[in-house]
């Protein structure tokens, strides 16, 4: 693996340039591994680090994969401490016991003993690495790792390319019934667009914020003139109203000294410094709290920017709305003040739960303009490329499916129109994504105040590389542009946060859900269908029913 292979690696960060250049330094002079050298010798100079040297040289891998670890000498860590090991997850991808066990035997039979400054036998794994450490031979290596541990690693970019006037580009396209290939080309005057689009300038400085509540009774009053205006231009029913300050008048807020003692008096100021919990049961107005703070940013503190992370798409969408409708006038011509955050993958079934929904039709009804519309287009300019016979041959005339736009999949078109680009070239950037009326939400974010978006899009959903060449997730965007973030119903966003972040897999049930059940079917399927088995394959077989009979004998206690 080269060190520009290492480079394309699917991790957040780079590794610093000291450390590409000693890879190519080490490939010059013959060494066949390099990466691999300075990565084993940096995953030891972490545990030295963190004074666990007295490991097994195996132990490395159980600090890369992440695992809660009791361990005294992992508690309490510092700022540098978390650094290292955050570092060396992102430059040593051995995270797994067979991956790092492999990497160890590489690390001993390909690479000669008079360049390495670690030495074990393979026969005995479980040597500690402090009697593994030699005497110095390559004090570069040790000097490089050592720098690694304390370096602030660059982010990855992904690789993109421009696209070219009168040159014809390829893509996949996929409608509600299948997946086409279709070419496109682009005028002059439509690749002039600079890529990528302006965004946002840096890091959020993160400050304390104090919230006087006599401020949010304020907003209390602005919100229901605001209401009682729309009320008479749509004819909204008293059930659309918010009634905030009888909302607001029912709030009974009280700080939680250390010792669990309650404070008698109200509190008259909420103090939000890192993490607060607002504890309350259903009704009390936890989220009543929550969007009269967005209210007072909007209009008294245009310097922070808060996001409310809610349970579901469709209540996202009804909030932003709601709070776009109290100091917005028209979705087609204002720049809105909150703006949904969305996954693009779901977008068919977004567009059908928005169309259903109560709160769209009762807007349809009463002739008001919901701001949703704005955020859920479907129009992309790019299908309007499309030659006029292939839209009737190969689309029959029908529109790509809604979340499925190529933005992200336009590669220089092959001579063949019927094959396809080569997986290795680097995809294009879609010269019309910054006019894009499916993208709007995207040139929204910047001037809005406030975002709402769920745990799926944080967790799951990235980035277009059209404003940030980053890979990073919507979540990652948030915590670092937004400086309140608000969890509404934390509960359910952590049982969210959990299914995606400590994923369970259920290894044998009652049913054939199991992965051990579902193995064994298969393992006897394959047996009765080859009459001549392989050794590798014998082997298989009798590691599976031993697995299975242990499995039995543990649930039988």
């Amino acid at each position: 693996m080269s060190a520009k292979k290492y480079r394309n690696a699917n991790t957040l960060f780079l590794p610093p340039d000291e450390f590409v250049r000693r890879v190519e330094f080490l490939k010059d002079e013959g060494i066949a591994e390099p990466e691999l050298l300075l990565q084993v010798e940096l995953g030891f100079a972490l545990m030295e680090r963190m004074g666990l040297d007295d490991e097994p040289v195996t132990a490395v891998w159980a600090i890369l994969s992440g695992m809660f670890i009791r361990h005294p000498r992992l508690q309490n860590l510092s700022a540098e401490d978390r650094r290292a090991i955050a570092n060396v997850r992102q430059i040593v991808p051995f995270s797994s016991r067979f991956n790092w066990l492999n990497a160890l035997r590489d690390y001993v039979r390909n690479i000669p003993e008079d360049r390495r400054n670690y030495d074990f036998d393979l026969q005995d794994l479980d040597e500690q690495i402090i009697n593994a450490a030699k005497n110095l031979q390559q004090e570069a290596n040790q000097s490089i790792v050592e720098s690694c541990l304390c370096a602030i690693l660059q982010y990855r970019s992904r690789k993109r390319e421009l696209v070219k006037a009168a040159t014809y580009y390829q893509f996949e396209a996929e409608t509600q019934t299948e997946t086409v290939n279709l070419q496109v080309k682009f005028t002059q005057e439509q690749v002039t667009t600079v890529y990528p689009l302006s965004w946002f300038d840096g890091v959020q400085a993160r400050l304390p914020v104090a919230i006087d509540l006599a401020d949010l009774a304020a907003e209390t009053i602005f919100l229901d003139d605001r209401e009682e205006v729309l009320a008479r231009q749509y004819s909204w029913s008293n059930a659309a109203k918010g009634n905030w300050k009888k909302r607001f008048s029912k709030l009974n807020y009280h700080k939680v000294r250390s010792g669990n003692i309650v404070d008698r008096q109200t509190a008259p100021t909420l103090n939000i410094d890192g993490f607060t919990h607002i504890a309350g049961m259903v009704a009390s107005g936890k989220s009543t709290l929550s969007l009269l703070l967005a209210s007072n940013i909007i209009r008294n503190r245009t310097d922070l920017r808060i996001t409310i992370v809610v349970g579901d798409t469709q209540s996202a969408i009804k909030i932003a709305n709601q709070i776009n409708w109290w100091f917005c006038d028209n979705p087609e011509t204002d720049d809105p003040v909150a703006v949904p955050i969305l996954g693009r993958s779901r977008r068919d079934s977004h567009l059908q739960s928005f169309a259903n929904s109560d709160d769209y039709l009762n807007h349809l009804q009463r002739g008001q303009a919901h701001w949703g519309e704005r955020w859920l287009s479907t129009v992309c300019p790019l299908q309007a490329r499309i030659s006029q016979s292939d839209r009737n041959s190969i689309l029959n005339g029908k529109p790509l499916k809604p979340g499925t736009e190529p933005c992200h999949f336009l590669k220089k078109a092959p001579k063949d129109k019927k094959k396809t680009p080569k997986s290795n070239s680097n995809p294009c950037f879609c010269p019309l994504f910054d006019r894009c009326p499916s993208q709007q939400a995207y040139r929204d974010m910047p001037k809005a105040r406030v975002w709402i978006t769920t745990p799926g899009a944080m967790s799951i959903s990235g980035m277009p590389y059209h404003y940030e060449l980053r890979p990073i997730k919507i979540g990652e965007l948030v915590y670092e542009q937004s400086d309140i973030v608000v969890f509404d119903e934390a509960d359910t966003i952590i049982e969210w946060f959990d299914k995606v972040y400590a994923e369970q897999l259920t290894l044998t049930d009652s049913s054939i859900n199991g992965v051990f059940d579902k193995i064994g079917v298969k393992t006897e399927q394959s047996n009765r269908t080859d009459s001549v088995r392989s050794p590798l394959k014998s082997r298989w077989r009798n590691v599976e029913r031993n697995a299975q009979t242990a499995i039995e004998a543990t649930l039988a206690k």
